[in-house]
């Protein structure tokens, strides 16, 4: 019998960008797929790969009148529309979304974490918060499940005990990737020139949101300490938009770093930028599973980031990839100086080949939809 499950996210993007292939994996389960989300100009796009997209505004930051009336929708929406399955994602979505559920009488309602809302190093006002809205949804909730195993145990002592929990993981479409056309050398060249990069600057590509948690202040204190002789590299920022945005750029600036960092914006391009680049470089203070990593290593790129939650489930140091301690400027910079130097090609290389044989191991958007389709398995035995 074909199982009808609906997928909640706050916004489109996430779901292109982090569920769409998941569901093209999931739904060779039997399982009919919908989703549910904000629309920020990604419909169409999810619609292409054939699902049906219900488009329902959820603010993504806490307003208690938005929420309520974003509740009432869903619930419905629920109401008159019979699922099996509803399954949230991400923090908001994940408080409206279960809550509208389970007063909606879904009998299935779980939610993944693709990083805990509330984590160390935040304020205690804002920890506070969130861990006791997340407290709150967990009791709407029939199963937890988390991306990396550090937040599983978190999860754990959330929830109650009658909340299935356990590690989701994250993964990429191996296959697709695989399948994605290579830049000929002709196609390279022109996106050096756009980009003003020589033959002899290492590129590096950061695609991350400009927000404190992506932590792009590490990431220009490491360069601007870097010697103006040293300096044979180009960072490539592309993401779409965020709150520090101009701060950024504006830093960039002052530190003189104008000629070394660009900044791409959004872009459709990523595998392309990915194939340009020597390394991909990830400087957040946390992570869920990091996907852009996940998609470099794919690529066969080797990959430069911080040893934080989720980051560290994927990268090996010293075999995989390298981390540097979070927050440690002397010990970002040593490594980006190490990287640009030519001597470490063949260090490089071991890395990248090693990632590959990672991801194929065990981070891919197929192995995920089976731990998933198992745990909605579980459920409905309850």
């Amino acid at each position: 019998m074909e199982r009808k499950i609906l997928h909640i996210t706050t916004i489109d993007f996430t779901i292109d960008k982090m569920l769409i292939d998941k569901m093209v994996e999931l739904s060779k389960y039997n399982n009919e797929v919908d989703l549910l989300s904000s629309d920020v100009g990604f419909q169409k796009k999810i619609k292409e790969y054939g699902y049906r997209h219900i488009n329902t505004n959820i603010e993504r930051t806490i307003s208690p009148m938005a929420d309520f009336k974003s509740l009432v929708t869903i619930y419905r929406f629920l109401k008159w529309e019979k699922y099996d399955v509803v399954h949230t994602h991400t923090a908001k979505a994940g408080f409206v979304g279960r809550v509208a559920a389970k007063l909606a009488g879904v009998k299935v309602v779980c939610h993944t974490s693709h990083g805990l809302p509330f984590f160390e190093g935040q304020s205690r006002v804002k920890n506070a918060i969130y861990y006791t809205l997340e407290k709150v949804a967990s009791w709407f909730s029939n199963g937890y499940f988390s991306q990396n195993y550090e937040d599983l145990e978190a999860i754990k002592n959330l929830v109650p005990k009658k909340v299935l929990t356990g590690y989701e993981g994250n993964g990429v479409p191996l296959n697709k990737l695989d399948a994605y056309p290579q830049l000929t050398e002709e196609q390279k060249e022109e996106y050096q020139n756009a980009f003003n990069i020589s033959d002899n600057d290492f590129t590096f590509l950061v695609g991350a949101r400009f927000e404190s948690i992506k932590n792009h202040h590490l990431l220009l204190n490491a360069l601007k300490q870097i010697p103006e002789e040293k300096r044979n590299f180009k960072v490539l920022l592309a993401g779409l938009g965020g709150p520090l945005e101009e701060e950024i750029k504006r830093l960039v600036k002052e530190y003189g770093l104008e000629e070394r960092v660009l900044f791409l914006g959004y872009r459709d391009d990523v595998y392309e930028l990915i194939q340009v680049s020597d390394a991909i470089m990830l400087t957040s203070r946390k992570e869920g599973i990091p996907r852009m990593l996940m998609e470099a290593m794919a690529f066969s790129k080797p990959v430069l980031a911080t040893n934080v939650l989720g980051t560290r489930e994927l990268v090996v140091h010293q075999e995989t990839g390298e981390m540097v301690e979070d927050n440690s400027v002397d010990e970002l910079k040593q490594a980006i100086e190490a990287w640009i130097d030519p001597a470490s090609k063949e260090r490089l290389k071991s890395y990248a080949e090693k990632g590959r044989k990672h991801i194929e191991d065990h981070f891919t958007e197929a192995i995920v939809a089976s731990r998933i389709n198992d745990f909605y398995k579980k459920l409905e035995s309850r």
